[in-house]
């Protein structure tokens, strides 16, 4: 699929599109206060902080891409999940401003897993029709 037609929001319904906004933002405030209360509870017990931000925003972005396109059932599953992702990647990006590239990953694995998540629902959506 073209990288237009994935950007172009025409066709989508607003409501999903704010849904998955709205879902990965929060998906987002709550991973990262829940991080920042094992690090203020754990202290240097807490390691590889880094990666498991990354995979954390990830796994939320891919689940959230994946439920919009499995709700929506309009064939822009992508759309609805990159748009979330870049939502996402919005928040992540004030949230950790300060890290340098450490933001710019996490913030990217957002639109990452809303792209995976959307491509995701929208092949199950195909193999639900084949059946």
């Amino acid at each position: 699929m073209k990288l237009s037609k994935i950007f172009d929001p025409r066709g989508t319904k607003i409501a999903f599109l704010g849904l998955a906004m709205v879902a990965n933002i929060a998906w987002a405030l709550l991973f990262f206060s829940l991080v920042d209360a094992l690090v203020a509870r754990y202290g240097d017990l807490v390691t590889g902080l880094d990666t498991t931000l990354m995979l954390g925003i990830f796994l939320g972005s891919l689940s959230v891409g994946f439920g919009v396109a499995m709700i929506a059932k309009d064939k822009r599953g992508l759309t609805y999940g990159v748009y979330g992702g870049l939502a996402g990647l919005v928040v992540i990006g004030l949230m950790t401003w300060k890290s340098g590239l450490l933001s710019a990953l996490v913030g990217l694995m957002a639109v990452f897993g809303g792209f995976n998540g959307g491509s995701l629902g929208e092949m199950a959506q195909r193999l639900r029709k084949r059946r």
